[in-house]
């Protein structure tokens, strides 16, 4: 047989087989031994990781709470009815207190029946000046969606106490809706009554706990939410000026919870006995204004693709970027370092640039 047959058959049989899979390998791997590791890598290594580790959070939270967008329009709905959401304790005892309404119709609701009075001490607790008060709506909408209970669900009185000297007043109630005074004024001061109340037992300081319109949302707190004002006189007027607006949350997941927010505007005032009616005022005005809060959220997919580019982009970007400053530090170096000191034995190489006339040997005999 012919050996340039048999050899021609074996590089046909190696042609024939497929390369292995290292041979396709782009993220070739370089030996352990030729790798150093440097103070400044490992700096860089720790500002990388905190600057990817921002982004993702950033990222991440996008993904979950989605960002809240807000538009404004004209108010096109068509209602008659308001619930109204009430918790206000006051420093004068239940059976001197009386709770009215009165709307732009004409209409007075004597709602002292519908809501409920509890005796009480008054305790301001973790109340705070209404001056100081902030209103928090930094929640998405889908938590406010989740946890919206329609009607309001108050808590028992903590401290309970019949005929006490201060009075907790609650409950959820219908209005009409257009623009209304809900008033507490004591008997024999506002009012016609038969009754009169002694002077010495009237004090209008008081604790709102809560006062809100609307399907209840325990995740935002309404401007007058966990709010006190104290007074010391007998005859004093504590006025609130409410502008109401209808607002939609819209979720990612496009569920829809309708609801009211409020702005107030307080004004209180001492005045003397026969030269005003003492009391607590809050007087609402219906704005023809919608709010519309649309929650928007990022996809899954998306979400992915960007985390994948957060990550490569930057990983990319670092190795750039270190490896130029590490290039630039060690030019810095070399140039401003001491001049080297040759090796003890070490015989510098002659200056090649410099010319030297040639040495003939010399034979001896000739001359």
């Amino acid at each position: 047989m012919d050996p340039r047959v048999s050899n021609e058959g074996a590089f046909a049989a190696i042609l024939a087989k497929p390369p292995p899979l290292t041979a396709f390998d782009a993220f070739k791997k370089t030996n352990s031994t030729y790798r150093e590791r440097t103070t400044r890598g490992g700096v860089w290594t720790v500002v990388v990781a905190f600057i990817v580790s921002l982004l993702l959070w950033h990222e991440l939270s996008d993904y979950l709470y989605g960002e809240a967008s807000y538009s404004f329009s004209v108010d096109r709905g068509i209602s008659h009815d308001l619930q109204l959401n009430v918790d206000i304790t006051v420093a004068t005892p239940c059976h001197y207190l009386t709770v009215d309404v009165r709307d732009a119709v004409g209409d007075r609701l004597h709602i002292s029946e519908e809501i409920k009075k509890d005796g009480t001490v008054f305790d301001l607790g973790q109340a705070k000046e209404l001056q100081s008060g902030k209103g928090v709506s930094g929640t998405s909408a889908s938590r406010m969606i989740r946890d919206s209970r329609g009607r309001r669900v108050f808590g028992k009185t903590k401290l309970l106490q019949e005929n006490g000297p201060a009075c907790r007043i609650y409950g959820s109630m219908e209005v009409k809706k257009v623009t209304g005074n809900l008033h507490i004024t004591t008997l024999g001061h506002g009012y016609m009554s038969w009754e009169h109340t002694d002077h010495a037992l009237m004090n209008l300081s008081h604790i709102i706990d809560e006062f809100s319109f609307g399907p209840y949302f325990p995740r935002i707190a309404q401007p007058l939410d966990n709010s006190a004002e104290i007074t010391q006189a007998p005859f004093h007027i504590f006025q609130h000026f409410l502008s109401v607006v209808s607002t939609t949350y819209v979720d990612a997941s496009r569920r829809v919870l309708h609801t009211h927010q409020y702005s107030v505007t307080e004004m209180s005032r001492t005045t003397e006995h026969g030269r005003g009616v003492p009391g607590i005022f809050f007087k609402y005005d219906i704005e023809p204004v919608a709010l519309t809060v649309r929650e928007r959220t990022t996809t899954l997919v998306q979400f992915l693709v960007r985390l994948a580019g957060i990550i490569g982009g930057i990983l990319v970007c670092s190795d750039f970027g270190f490896r130029t400053a590490d290039f630039l530090v060690d030019n810095l170096s070399s140039r401003r370092g001491p001049p080297q000191t040759p090796l003890p034995g070490f015989v510098p190489s002659p200056n090649l640039s410099q010319k030297s006339e040639p040495v003939f040997p010399t034979v001896y005999g000739e001359k």
